[in-house]
């Protein structure tokens, strides 16, 4: 399967680029979403495990994640990645002036592991071709004409 793309006319904002000069750019384009039920059924194909087998699994996973991401531990998936908890804070000039109001909403950092990053070095891509309106009325609406 490739990636789907399409085109977006954007401002250039690269260095020595004339005022209000505009390039095409590559967007991807997702085309559907796997909702979790059908990922569950789809991994418990590939194994003995149920559906409720693999939903508890992953639940189960989620729950250890959480605890552990608050602690501030980084939790390695294997070859799938690592997950990690940053914030970032706003400064003091004096040290002993900072307090942990100060740092801002904190973030989950995800870094993947050796299967993704083979999976992210050299994607397929594919354009979307717009579906043009066919018919006689030649207005480019896709409703009906009435007489």
């Amino acid at each position: 399967m490739a990636l789907k793309y399409h085109l977006v006319q954007r401002l250039d904002k690269s260095k020595d680029a004339a005022a209000g000069s505009k390039l095409y750019y590559g967007q991807i384009r997702a085309q559907q979403k796997l909702e979790f039920n059908k990922l569950c059924e789809i991994i418990a194909s590939y194994s003995t495990a149920s559906r409720g087998d693999v939903m508890l699994v992953i639940d189960g996973l989620l729950y250890v994640m959480r605890q552990h991401l608050e602690n501030g531990e980084v939790v390695q998936v294997g070859d799938f990645g690592n997950f990690r908890m940053l914030a970032g804070s706003k400064g003091t000039a004096v040290a002993d002036d900072f307090t942990t109001s100060l740092f801002k909403k904190g973030r989950i950092v995800f870094t993947p592991g050796p299967m993704l990053k083979e999976v992210t070095a050299k994607p397929k891509f594919e354009k979307i071709v717009p579906i043009t309106p066919s018919g006689n009325s030649g207005s480019g609406s896709d409703r009906p004409e009435i007489e």
